[in-house]
């Protein structure tokens, strides 16, 4: 039996976390700045939920290019 010590990750993978991570980062800085309601949570979740994606694309392309 071999057992990996490594998980593969898919790259919907890393951008499904980095959206989950980016929306409490975008709920936190909106109660940070003292913003509230629903048209404020709306565009800080969705914000956070979009640039998280983005940025956890870019670091699965980094990782990726990394193991040439």
């Amino acid at each position: 039996m071999v057992v990996k010590t490594e998980i593969d990750m898919s790259e919907q993978a890393y951008r499904t976390i980095g959206a989950v991570v980016g929306l409490g980062i975008g709920y936190g800085l909106m109660t940070a700045s003292g913003f509230a309601g629903m048209v404020a949570l709306a565009l800080f979740s969705g914000g956070g939920c979009v640039l998280g994606g983005m940025v956890a694309e870019r670091v699965f392309r980094w990782s990726q290019n990394q193991g040439r």
